[in-house]
């Protein structure tokens, strides 16, 4: 019972701003669920398109993704992140709406890469409402309770999904419609939020136009988290495709271990994040999560030699120690770009750190896929050395970083350590 109440503390949220945020995940989180899991189908189907146009629109949409997360993140701070919160979801819902409409590839080039902009977006505002919304001490968790109901959410909505394809006709055409019904009720859950909580305006001149892509060490620090955000890669694309040529393992596997996946990650999210509260327990998660990524891909290696049953099991092991990664790379990921975020730059800062996630969307499926296929298990090797290096490095950096906080754009302390001075 214990251990029951545990999950359930994990899982359900508490009343409040915090179950309101998780309502508008769980809608936002079930209307991509839907019209993600069965887009392939829908566009081939009824927009007539091949699956080579798919791909491209995909990838396209995918680059969009570097100017629309620091660009949403920064207009966050400067028009407020429910606002642009609430205007993202009511563009992304008349995107879907749009959809039925698509029936020539350059009109689909057009709109899903105007999605996917919207799409990117989301993410550092969503962020940053729920910095605003929360006291440093509870983001962390915040935000892994929130991430557990998305993914509760999305589940859900790849279920009704796979529902929707197997009735066809009808139901197919109608995805697109639902889900932008689901967002549109993301934007009235929005309206009952409660006004964040307002910051203390930053002294004329000390705040630098881009200043978080300014931020040498914030950046690098950026850059070192994207090898270690790799496991979203492996688990959706190179893992599979690993498990289908390369090993023995029965092909029906490979959705149980996303299940196995899911499962955890809406388990152990939360209580994994303790400790990512704070910008040094955040390195040191991340630095923990980049050994387990190292030991997964060892694991995933092992799995080409035995028989079916061997294979089985090491592609069981190794989707335990990847989903381990994940959740102690995303809770670091929070604790990171909260934590050495000024309060007057939350979403320009969680814009800046979300890159991190785009370039390994963009570049780790081609990249991994390469190195683990062509090499077979020295390609694994290269990468778990990739991730040990960087999961060294990023707890240094990550202090050196924290001291540069403190630290204003001409070399003086900055506004809230110039306060803190002044009532001492």
């Amino acid at each position: 019972m214990p251990s029951l109440q545990r999950v359930a503390a994990a899982v359900i949220p508490r009343p409040g701003r915090e179950r309101l945020l998780s309502c508008v995940n769980l809608a936002y989180a079930v209307g991509r669920g839907v019209f993600l899991s069965g887009s392939v189908v829908y566009f081939t189907t009824v927009s007539g398109l091949s699956p080579t146009q798919v791909g491209i629109g995909t990838s396209a949409a995918a680059l969009s993704g570097f100017a629309a997360s620091f660009l949403c993140g920064t207009a966050a701070d400067r028009l407020g992140a429910g606002r642009l919160l609430l205007v993202l979801f009511a563009l992304q819902a008349a995107g879907f709406a749009l959809y039925p409409a698509v029936h020539s590839a350059v009109l689909f080039y057009v709109l899903i890469v105007a999605v996917g902009f919207v799409e990117y977006g989301v993410g550092p505002t969503f962020g940053a409402l729920v910095g605003s919304l929360t006291g440093p001490a509870e983001r962390v968790r915040t935000r892994a309770m929130l991430r557990t109901v998305f993914n509760i959410g999305f589940s859900a909505g790849s279920g009704l999904a796979a529902l929707a394809l197997l009735g066809g006709g009808t139901l197919v055409r109608a995805l697109p419609w639902f889900s932008a019904a689901l967002l549109l009720g993301a934007v009235l859950l929005i309206l009952r939020l409660p006004r964040a909580t307002a910051t203390d305006a930053p002294a004329a001149g000390t705040v630098r136009r881009f200043g978080a892509l300014r931020d040498v060490r914030f950046v690098a620090l950026t850059a070192l988290s994207a090898p270690l955000a790799l496991h979203a890669s492996v688990l959706l694309v190179v893992l599979p495709l690993w498990a289908v040529s390369r090993t023995d393992a029965p092909h029906a596997l490979v959705p149980l271990l996303l299940v196995a996946n899911t499962v955890v990650v809406v388990l152990f999210q939360v209580p994994t994040s303790r400790g990512a509260d704070t910008v040094r327990g955040a390195a040191r998660l991340a630095r923990r999560s980049g050994v387990w990524l190292a030991a997964a891909c060892a694991v995933a290696a092992t799995a080409a030699y035995g028989n079916a049953l061997t294979a089985s099991v090491g592609l069981g092991v190794a989707v335990l120690l990847f989903t381990l990664a994940e959740l102690q790379q995303s809770a670091s990921g929070w604790g990171l770009s909260h934590g050495l975020a000024p309060d007057h730059a939350q979403g320009e800062y969680l814009g800046t750190f979300q890159l991190h996630m785009v370039a390994q969307g963009v570049l780790g499926p081609g990249i991994v896929s390469a190195a683990a296929l062509s090499w077979g298990a020295w390609g694994w090797a290269a990468v778990a050395a990739v991730v040990l290096v960087a999961g060294l490095v990023i707890v240094p950096l990550a202090a050196a970083a924290e001291r540069g906080t403190a630290v204003g754009p001409a070399g003086e302390p900055a506004p809230a350590v110039k306060q803190l001075a002044g009532s001492s």
